[in-house]
């Protein structure tokens, strides 16, 4: 096996332990573009971070994109014209400063067009991220097993084959040493070291492109998109878990945001039916699960269920009670 590429399931962002709206929307955002990259088309027009019963609500960068077709609709183009970047800093600590220079067009229906007005938009993208920390529920880095967790893994003939493949010759020591440690029974949280960002050039040259043409757009065509998103049930809806308004303290883990979707998602002939709710959700209560499992599991249905995707995840929860709950019957009787 010669398996060592980067994980396309793994998150590229990097974990900030404050709670910043803008920050998150962009973090949100760059997901958003790594997923495109790999063919994966955006649906979320509008970010919305609910905290201390106020709201911030940002357009995607899918939504900008929104933006700019309606605007073609009205008789005018928004055209990208010119891309510079510099790298800044050493080692680690590198990051590009992108600028985009971007121009708004009045077309007539001759084809004849009328510069209107342009602007510049910049984006400061850092090279390198912090990734999520390693547990048994972290996806492995393998095109062969993508998707599946460690914990997954750990449960197959074949699966345990494959770690152990891993704890000799995986190019990463991190991962080398918390696969060792998984395979002696070890449930143990790690981290990586600083990982480059393969896609640091098409985030930032994107995000500044989505800046500059956020700038031309009118606000009369943003608040538009953004009451029609909301209403379509195509805004990601963030809450703040403290719900207090303030900066945390540094923890010792990176602070995961609730996600939800808006109520508008959960109806039409995609969502789940009430039966395949309530199924789901008694099995995720079963006491086999951990808290923060239960957690993972119920934001999944709140936010990404559908009719088709969750008769998977019902059946691998039926799995997992089952299995657990016979290993730990066998550890009783031992």
């Amino acid at each position: 096996m010669s398996d060592t590429s980067t994980n396309p399931n793994e998150s590229v962002l990097p974990t900030r332990p404050q709670w910043d709206p803008f920050q998150l929307m962009d973090r949100m955002d760059e997901d958003a573009l790594r997923k495109e990259l790999e063919g994966v088309a955006a649906q979320d027009l509008v970010y919305v971070v609910k905290e201390g019963g106020q709201e911030v609500v940002g357009l995607s960068k899918t939504g900008v994109d929104e933006c700019c077709m309606a605007l073609v609709a009205q008789g005018q183009v928004i055209r990208e014209e010119d891309l510079q970047y510099e790298v800044l800093g050493e080692g680690e600590d590198r990051e590009a400063l992108f600028k985009v220079r971007a121009a708004r067009f009045a077309v007539s229906p001759d084809g004849h067009d009328v510069r209107l007005d342009q602007v510049i938009g910049v984006k400061r993208q850092p090279m390198y991220y912090d990734p999520a920390q390693l547990d048994l529920d972290t996806r492995v880095p393998s095109k062969k097993y993508r998707g599946r967790t460690y914990r997954e893994l750990l449960q197959t003939e074949d699966g345990r084959d494959y770690l152990a493949w891993m704890a000799e010759h995986f190019e990463e020591t991190e991962i080398r040493d918390f696969v060792r440690r998984i395979l002696a029974g070890e449930e143990i949280v790690s981290r990586r070291g600083r990982q480059l960002n393969p896609h640091w050039y098409e985030a930032g040259a994107m995000k500044a492109a989505r800046n500059a043409r956020f700038r031309l757009i009118p606000g009369t065509v943003r608040a538009q998109v953004i009451a029609a998103a909301r209403r379509g049930g195509l805004a990601r809806v963030v809450d703040n878990p403290k719900g207090s308004g303030t900066t945390p303290v540094a923890p010792t883990a990176p602070m995961l945001p609730v996600e939800r979707a808006e109520p508008a998602a959960r109806v039409g002939p995609y969502a789940p039916t009430e039966k395949q709710v309530a199924f789901y959700q008694r099995l995720a209560e079963s006491p086999v699960f951990s808290d923060e499992e239960r957690r993972r599991a119920l934001e999944w249905l709140a936010a990404k269920a559908t009719r088709q995707s969750i008769k998977d995840q019902i059946d691998w929860l039926k799995r997992q009670v089952e299995t657990r709950k016979a290993s730990r019957a066998t550890d009783t009787a031992a």
